[in-house]
């Protein structure tokens, strides 16, 4: 019920701070355990994309988020999974694990920060090591625009945002690599679906990887 209204809420809000179009929708699996991967770019990237998706979305949450008053109990009472950022959080990963084996959606930005530049930065292994654990289908997104929504509230434009769903995977599971070697396969591959639905511009470390569209 919460995670309802606060969709609804979110909708309308987002409309009115920035234009988006979202291509793509039709690459959502209805249903089933689903790691959605994103690029990460402003603090309003969950609200914005767990708006546009045609279904119910998990993320990770700062821990410290948590503990604020209000904010603290919408991200429990929606079922959010609290990480400890920059640390090895083993109970983030099982909750999360947990997520998937109960067939939901969850998303990941992989980058693990907002990147101010509007370009790709190195990602963590989260991603890549829940996918290996899982095997689950992987959905890539990539954005552009988000980050201008910080200045919405100190300007009379509507920031342009652009929202592009690619078509879901499975990982590639090396069976001969070292497990720090296929974590860093698979990474390599997450980023990679996620860098050839972006402009070439926005690609970043990732505009060197082979494969890609100019």
């Amino acid at each position: 019920m919460l995670y309802t209204i606060l969709r609804i809420f979110f909708h309308g809000f987002s409309r009115l701070i920035c234009r988006y179009r979202v291509t793509g929708l039709e690459h959502v699996p209805a249903t089933g355990p689903l790691l959605i991967v994103a690029n990460h770019l402003s603090w309003y990237d969950p609200m914005l994309l767990g708006v546009v998706l045609p279904r119910r979305v998990y993320f990770f949450t700062k821990s410290e988020i948590f503990r604020w008053p209000l904010a603290g109990k919408v991200v429990e009472w929606t079922g959010q999974i609290p990480v400890r950022r920059g640390e090895s959080d083993r109970a983030a990963l099982e909750k999360a694990l947990a997520c998937l084996r109960d067939r939901k959606a969850l998303m990941i930005f992989p980058e693990g920060t907002v990147e101010r530049q509007e370009k790709m930065i190195p990602a963590q292994a989260g991603a890549a090591m829940l996918a290996m654990r899982t095997g689950v289908t992987v959905l890539p997104i990539a954005h552009v625009g988000t980050r201008r929504i910080l200045r919405t509230f100190r300007s009379m434009w509507f920031p342009r945002v652009t929202i592009q769903i690619g078509e879901p995977f499975t990982p590639d599971m090396p069976a001969n690599l070292p497990r720090k070697a296929a974590l860093q396969h698979i990474t390599e591959e997450i980023m990679f679906h996620i860098a050839e639905i972006l402009p070439v511009e926005h690609r970043g470390v990732y505009a060197h990887l082979e494969g890609l569209p100019p």
